[in-house]
């Protein structure tokens, strides 16, 4: 629906469908996924050939950001320009999406963005600095040649605030936000959402971070000394492709747009010099679909452990020790980094580790064992035995160019320039965050499946106006969230409400040996989320307390944010009233 150039509010008035709760069938032939899937040529090698090509990323990981003529210092967010920090106080915002001139400062390859100027300062894709309970007002202007809306990503607000898409801003129109801010301090983002448009438009570089900073938040800097800009440091990772404006072929539509570097804070190959203390690394997965699994490592290759404090919504109630964790597109993490122990002259590197993507299991779809299969037999799919180098005997898909999803690479590398006297210790608890109750809490069922050539979730397609998904406010609810084996990851997001992960079941034996619990919870599915990856064959429950205090019918959306799945319609309305 497109609005005029004075949109303040939705006044979309479709017809809404009634609600289901059916777990649909969803058969799915052959000549379906191999017309969606094309051919995934490396899968066709033999096992000797996937080891040598596995050996060739490791090797590739190892060198990649040791290429001092590649390399280039990390940027890091200022008082003004890309990703600058924007304190917002009682003043309303002027946000305006924009092709980039050349004296803007962004990085190349980044087409559009959101551009604000305050007083003497321009700002691309601000990083809107925010506290629970103030007022937020944003006037909103499209200055780009498409429809589009701005999504407040993880932040609870009403619908006709939330930016789902079901109204939007014309070329040359105009969308005003006003709302008070009821989240937890956390790292949010802000994002396109236009049915159809979202993956180019973000792509093309319209993204920017929400951080809101409570009495938590407070104590923790105190605790560790961290500083924001200086020992705490955001990072946005989003791949792209070198020399190219945004394309999808039907490969990218069926599994997603993989670029062929990775850009992090819109820097290839960077660099940042350090000290011997705590860092604490703010981690945004902005890419259109590719998951990371992130870990750090010395120059020799040893894996370095970290200290996982938070993701999406907020800080956990106490900190969990690491080695590595999946990142999905619009998952955060919230990672400190002891360097007391290092000297001058030592290095340690951010890489995604080598790991098997499980898009549709087999170069042509599902075979007949995998169809087979019983609900728990992940064996019949080939990646039931977990492995130091999974990926060697699952190839990765061909439309991922020179840097395959699943396949490792450094992405940022520590420089350590100074040794400085640190006795700051990670505090052992950081909040207080009781369990949502669950005693009057009724159960959801969704499928996430593949049939006539798209995505679905309870076999149905994104139609405008239309929310299957009806729930009654101040009530709670557990969704059960289950992903066909003959699928791939799909990263679940819900709008204006944040959940629970209570449970992963029949998760996939690489995905299950990194459980921290007895319900095959990751540590990344710890504290509150807003977005959660389900892997092929797995089952997640998640419990949401759907407490709204806004009056009438308030719409949102729930969906994959692979972006080009979210595109072709893997996303279902939630009407909440």
């Amino acid at each position: 629906m497109l609005l005029g150039p004075t949109t303040r509010r939705l006044t979309d008035n479709h017809r809404l469908s009634p609600s289901t709760n059916r777990l649909p069938s969803m058969p799915v032939s052959r000549r379906e996924f191999m017309q969606g899937l094309g051919v995934l040529a490396l899968a066709s090698l033999p096992p000797h050939a996937r080891a040598d090509h596995a050996a060739g990323a490791a090797s590739q990981a190892a060198d990649w950001c040791s290429a001092g003529a590649r390399a280039e210092p990390l940027f890091v967010p200022r008082d003004r320009g890309f990703l600058g920090r924007l304190a917002l106080d009682d003043q309303t915002l002027s946000l305006r999406a924009a092709s980039l001139s050349p004296g803007d400062s962004a990085p190349a390859g980044l087409t559009w963005a959101y551009v604000a100027q305050v007083g003497e300062r321009r700002y691309v894709n601000p990083t809107l600095v925010l506290h629970p309970g103030q007022r937020v007002r944003v006037e909103f202007v499209n200055g780009i040649d498409e429809p589009t809306i701005v999504h407040w990503h993880g932040l609870a607000v009403d619908g006709s605030n939330d930016g789902g898409g079901m109204t939007l801003a014309p070329p040359g129109g105009r969308y005003a936000y006003d709302f008070g801010l009821r989240n937890r301090g956390s790292l949010y983002w802000y994002h396109p959402h236009p049915h159809g448009l979202t993956a180019g438009q973000a792509y093309r570089g319209m993204f920017g971070l929400l951080e809101i900073s409570d009495e938590d938040e407070a104590r923790l800097r105190a605790a560790l000394d961290l500083v924001p800009g200086k020992s705490e440091i955001p990072l946005v990772l989003q791949d792209r492709r070198a020399g190219a404006d945004y394309t999808s072929t039907d490969p990218d539509r069926t599994h997603g747009f993989l670029g062929d570097s990775v850009l992090v804070n819109g820097s290839a190959c960077p660099y940042v010099d350090v000290a011997t203390r705590i860092y604490r690394f703010r981690v945004l997965n902005a890419s259109n679909a590719r998951t990371y699994r992130l870990g750090w490592r010395t120059a020799a290759g040893k894996p370095v452990p970290f200290t996982l404090i938070g993701n999406d919504g907020g800080l956990f109630p106490a900190p969990r020790d690491c080695t590595d964790a999946y990142l999905a597109s619009a998952e955060r993490l919230d990672v400190l980094l002891d360097l007391s122990d290092l000297e001058v002259g030592d290095a340690l590197f951010l890489e995604t580790r080598a790991f098997d993507p499980m898009h549709m299991e087999t170069a042509g779809g599902p075979s007949a064992a995998a169809q087979a299969a019983p609900a728990a037999d992940h064996a019949a799919m080939g990646h039931a035995a977990p492995a130091p180098d999974p990926h060697a005997e699952h190839a990765q898909h061909a439309h991922g160019g020179s840097f395959p999803e699943g396949a490792a690479r450094s992405l940022l590398q520590l420089r350590v320039r100074e040794k400085v006297a640190y006795r700051a210790k990670v505090p052992t608890r950081l909040c207080s965050l009781p369990a949502i109750d669950l005693t009057q809490a009724n159960e959801r069922p969704l499928r996430l499946g593949f049939a006539k050539g798209r995505w679905r979730i309870n076999d149905r397609v994104f139609e405008m106006g239309e929310t299957p998904i009806e729930v009654r406010r101040d009530t709670t609810e557990v969704w059960l969230i289950r992903n066909y084996f003959n699928s791939m990851p799909h990263a679940m997001h819900l709008h204006g409400f944040a959940f629970e992960v209570l449970e992963r079941q029949t998760s996939p034996d690489p995905i299950a040996a990194l459980k921290v619990d007895e319900r095959g919870r990751l540590a990344t599915d710890l504290g509150r989320k807003d977005t959660v990856l389900v892997w092929p064959g797995e089952s997640v429950r998640i419990a949401i307390n759907f407490a709204c205090p806004f009056p009438g019918e308030q719409t949102y959306m729930f969906h994959c944010h692979n972006l080009e799945h979210e595109d072709g319609g893997m996303m279902l309305g939630v009407k909440v009233s």
